[in-house]
């Protein structure tokens, strides 16, 4: 775990609970967990990356990334494999140095290529069964937010991130 610089994510079943609501005009909602967004935002302050792939498109995702500035997105991703090995060319991370979370079976291809993988509690049980770690939250309600707080604690920089709230 101490060699991971980087973490991407999937976004619905991941960053969302799966649900996917459209208003009558058919604009697309999603609803994102505000500690999960707290802690993407600590550990990029660590200097670890953050990335997203995700199959879908939605300004609602887009909103919700230059929000909290994470500016390697990639949405409409139809091959995972393929948008993981773009980004890791982009970033100039090896694979094995990306940690990768995601909760259904078309995010299995770019699991399999990462040094570290996590799955929500309720993500699809053969995801489970291939992910390093299952978190005990499900998507959409903390799990983001919990692997984060696993990769700084394993690389000790949690601490060090904790000092500018705890008096």
């Amino acid at each position: 775990m101490k060699q991971i610089k980087a973490l991407v994510l999937d976004v619905d079943g991941v960053l969302t609970d799966s649900s996917i609501y459209f208003t009558d005009s058919g604009e697309e909602i999603k609803a994102f967990n505000s500690k999960d967004g707290h802690g993407i935002r600590m550990l990029m302050r660590a200097g670890l990356q953050v990335g997203i792939i995700t199959g879908r498109k939605s300004k609602a995702l887009q909103f919700r990334t230059e929000e909290l500035g994470i500016e390697h997105v990639i949405e409409d991703a139809k091959d995972k494999k393929k948008a993981l090995e773009s980004l890791s060319a982009k970033l100039g991370i090896d694979p094995s140095e990306i940690a990768y979370m995601g909760d259904d079976v078309v995010d299995l291809p770019a699991m399999a290529m990462c040094g570290l993988t996590f799955a929500p509690s309720d993500a699809v049980d053969l995801v489970k069964e291939k992910a390093d770690f299952v978190t005990k939250n499900p998507g959409g309600k903390g799990a983001v937010r919990e692997v984060v707080e696993i990769i700084l604690k394993s690389q000790n920089l949690y601490d060090k991130i904790m000092e500018r709230y705890v008096v």
